[in-house]
Formats: C-alpha cells, sequence, structure tokens
C-alpha cells in the first residue's frame, strides 16, 4: 500500500510536506479515492512526533480521469495553509480541481459541447454547468488554469472580421452599436454584455469573443444585414 501511496503521490506532483494518505479502489465504479494531507513531523529516530492536533477543513474534487477510471482527491487542509495554484487542488466552491478545469477550459475553447465534454470526460452534466456559470459570472479566473499552449485554428474566413479584430471587443462592450434585425443574435448580444461587465479575466473574455465570433460564422447567411455593419464597424474602430 505504501507503494501506491508512493506512486499515487508521483502522478498528482504531490511535493512535500503533502503526501497521499489513503487509497480506496472501486472496480465496479472504476473510480479511484485518493486522500491527501500533510505528512506528520517527525522527532529524532523517526518517531512520529504527537502533538495537539490541528484543526483541518475537508475539500474534495473530481481529478484528471486515470484512463478510463475517474479520480475523486479529498484533502484534509489545515486551517490557515493554502492550496493556491496547486494542481490537484481547486476553488472550494467547485467540482473540479484546476487540471481538470484546465482540460475543460480547452475543450470549451475548441467549441466542444457541454454534453459532449460530460460524454469524453464522464461528468455529471450539473457539475460542469456550475463550473460554466462560473466563468460566465466572472467568480473563476482562469489565468493561471488555461495554459499557454491552448490555441485554436480557426479556418479564416474573409466575410468574418478575425478574432483579434477590436470590432468583437467593441460591440461586445457596447462601444460599438448596430442595427440587429436577429432575435437570436440580439439575446445572445444582451446575454454577453451582462456576462463580460462582471469578467475581468482576459482567458474568459477571450472565450467569449471567440463563442460570439463562431456564431457570426455557423450563421453568416442570416446575418448579411449585421455583418455588413460590422465590417463597417471594423474599419473605423
Amino acid at each position: 500500500m505504501t507503494d501506491q501511496r508512493e506512486t499515487w503521490g508521483q502522478l498528482l506532483q504531490l511535493d512535500a510536506p503533502w503526501q497521499v494518505l489513503k487509497i480506496q479502489q472501486d472496480v465496479n465504479a472504476r473510480r479511484y479515492d485518493v486522500w491527501v494531507g500533510l505528512e506528520a513531523p517527525k522527532q529524532w529516530f523517526g518517531f512520529i512526533r504527537r502533538s495537539q492536533e490541528q484543526a483541518v477543513e475537508h475539500y474534495s474534487w473530481r481529478h484528471v480521469n486515470f484512463g478510463d477510471w475517474r479520480v475523486h482527491l479529498h484533502v484534509a487542509l489545515p486551517v490557515g495553509q493554502t492550496l493556491e495554484g496547486l494542481a490537484w487542488a481547486g476553488e472550494f466552491d467547485l467540482p473540479f480541481t484546476n487540471s481538470l478545469a484546465r482540460q475543460i477550459f480547452s475543450l470549451l475553447k475548441s467549441d466542444v459541447s457541454l454534453q459532449r465534454i460530460c460524454d469524453l470526460l464522464d461528468l455529471p452534466v450539473s457539475e460542469l454547468w456550475r463550473f460554466r456559470y462560473a466563468l460566465d459570472s466572472g467568480r473563476l479566473n482562469v489565468g493561471e488554469i488555461a495554459s499557454d499552449d491552448i490555441k485554436v485554428a480557426e479556418e479564416a474566413d474573409s466575410d468574418i472580421p478575425s478574432l483579434d479584430d477590436p470590432v468583437w471587443g467593441a460591440l461586445v462592450d457596447g462601444k460599438l452599436e448596430i442595427d440587429i434585425r436577429v432575435l437570436g443574435l440580439k439575446l445572445m448580444l444582451s446575454r454577453l454584455r451582462a456576462q463580460m461587465s462582471k469578467i475581468s479575466d482576459s482567458e474568459i473574455r477571450d472565450l467569449k469573443l471567440q463563442e460570439f465570433q463562431r456564431y457570426f460564422a455557423k450563421n453568416k447567411q442570416m446575418l448579411g444585414h449585421e455583418l455588413a455593419q460590422l465590417k463597417e464597424g471594423a474599419a473605423s474602430v
């Protein structure tokens, strides 16, 4: 069992004094539960020091899958300690570790639907919606979660301004107004403006603009009136 704990510690990339305390395997559910905590301080000759127990708080997160097995981490965090920036930990009120959040964010950037992400990663749709809501409401910053190598190759379309064109930001931030005849676009723009007013994280703002541009690309046949104005706006922004 000690070897298994050490192996899982390496898989999770734990650094001392964090260590794997316990592992539980459910073959039928294809699930691993891994408990992580701080190693006990030791005295001379390797004896564990029996001091007054420190108060701890317990948190659980879904982690990146191990093959086709689901991995759940349970962390005993001493009061006053922090888990900020650790890939195997997560936001206290959200269901995923930072590593899994990074994987999900990468799929969202690649325009994978929420249902498809649930199918690929074997995630409950309710937990994925909680994560998505945290992104949309500006509660979650992914500057440290999103890796720099997340780049999405988009096919060039001469009818659609490129993603780095400032016209998208101007339209969503309300600096540019256009006449909109399509109700779906009008509702989407209204929602985006409300969301962007709360979002300060640049990665999430880029994701929202990317989704907005894709809406135009997928529906450009019925958005000719709006696209013509967008191109005029691009020339003046």
